[in-house]
């Protein structure tokens, strides 16, 4: 009885641990996560996995004095998996599971480097107990074809400045976002021009077929523009993008 009664409140409850098993991911495909669940101090009762993608994204908030610009953990994605299985104390059990990158989901590293937060939140649903949870952080690379227009404007005189993930949604002419979120990467010129461009920030919509790519342009004494282009996802290679970029940067 004391036993059933620890277990009931959460004490002595299993834990679990999610195994990501590639290196690195790309938004629009699968990936697999093996899950090891550690049975604790006695016998409980799993009713199922959750699953979450996660992200650190930039959000306004507003007060009476003035606004100010925080970082939120924010869903993309979440699954939820029927277990009803049984854990007995001190049982390790694994299964392993193939989940989807939705197309939209931000990159977190390019070209080594790191550019944003996001994770692999998982979490265990013990029946009248506590869930046990595991994060596990996620490389995930941009696509060929963003890839390929990130490096074009880079050979076009630009610098990666820096990446943001920002809350809200994109909206332009052939595409829209779906995400609560999305990834701007900020581009400033190598050299100045008093009448030229002074920022450049590219965000990118993908639908898994094509790859919607809005440009912000800031001109000095001009302020800012807009321009974007749908390019189909076989283009990867800064070759097979520079007619379409071409079009909209020059």
């Amino acid at each position: 009885m004391l036993k059933k009664l620890l277990a009931s409140v959460g004490i002595g409850k299993a834990r679990v641990d999610a195994i990501l098993l590639s290196d690195t991911l790309q938004a629009g495909q699968p990936f697999e996560v093996k899950v090891e669940i550690q049975g604790g101090e006695v016998e409980q009762q799993i009713q199922g996995l959750a699953f979450a993608i996660m992200a650190k994204a930039k959000t306004t908030v507003s007060t009476a004095e003035h606004d100010r610009e925080v970082q939120k953990s924010v869903v993309l994605q979440e699954w939820w998996q029927d277990l009803d299985m049984t854990v007995q104390a001190g049982e390790r059990l694994s299964k392993t599971f193939t989940l989807n990158l939705h197309p939209e989901v931000p990159a977190s590293e390019l070209a080594g480097r790191s550019i944003a937060k996001v994770w692999l939140q998982t979490g265990i649903d013990i029946k009248n107990g506590v869930d046990g949870s595991d994060n596990d952080p996620l490389v995930i690379l941009p696509s060929p074809t963003q890839l390929a227009v990130l490096n074009y404007i880079s050979q076009s005189g630009y610098r990666l400045f820096k990446s943001d993930i920002e809350k809200g949604q994109v909206r332009a002419p052939g595409f829209v976002s779906h995400l609560p979120c999305y990834q701007e990467y900020e581009f400033k010129p190598d050299s100045f021009s008093l009448f030229g461009v002074r920022e450049i920030e590219v965000t990118f919509v993908s639908n898994g077929l094509e790859t919607g790519v809005l440009l912000e342009i800031d001109r000095a004494f001009k302020g800012d523009g807009y321009q974007s282009i749908s390019i189909p996802n076989h283009c990867t290679s800064i070759e097979d993008v520079k007619p379409y970029m071409a079009r909209i940067l020059g």
